[in-house]
């Protein structure tokens, strides 16, 4: 129960400050932080590029593990937290599990003024073998919270999803 709530507190904060850093419209920012910011969420965008790419080159598992900060959380479904890199590489090494591809995409990225802080949002889509050992597919949508380390690279400190229906045609 304390690491459901500290990973609460960790996700309110961290939502509370990525507002606050980005609750005034960019227009009142000089003309250079807009540009910062712009070119932070390309970053933020080819980072998320990257770590896609890293699940289909090392797998899903390995890539998680590669790209979360030390300090990261995993929120998954009918899960209580994951907290910590350690958990992490606890959870996914060498374990792939059922899946048998994934694939996500983002709709969106934000960045702090500051350009330390960054969310992305998007859809994803898991190829499973069922209990037949069918293939099916389960959709969901995903947030990602991104921290900038000191050498410059994104590392997700929150990742958290839920599944949804399938789109319609």
């Amino acid at each position: 129960m304390k690491n459901i709530v500290k990973a609460l507190r960790t996700v309110i904060i961290m939502t509370i400050g990525i507002f606050t850093l980005n609750s005034y419209p960019l227009n009142n920012v000089d003309k250079d932080q807009n540009d910062m910011v712009e070119q932070w969420k390309s970053e933020l965008i080819k980072t998320e590029s990257d770590f896609y790419n890293a699940t289909q080159a090392r797998g899903w598992g390995q890539a998680f593990i590669d790209f979360a900060d030390d300090n990261s959380t995993l929120l998954r479904q009918d899960a209580y937290p994951v907290i910590g890199r350690d958990a992490i590489v606890d959870l996914y090494k060498g374990k792939e599990g059922n899946v048998l591809n994934l694939k996500w995409s983002p709709l969106k990225a934000e960045v702090s003024k500051d350009g330390s802080l960054g969310y992305t949002y998007g859809n994803w889509i898991y190829t499973v073998r069922n209990k037949e050992g069918k293939e099916e597919n389960v959709y969901g949508n995903y947030v990602t919270i991104w921290k900038k380390q000191p050498n410059d690279k994104w590392k997700f400190v929150l990742d958290g999803g839920n599944t949804t229906p399938a789109p319609k045609d």
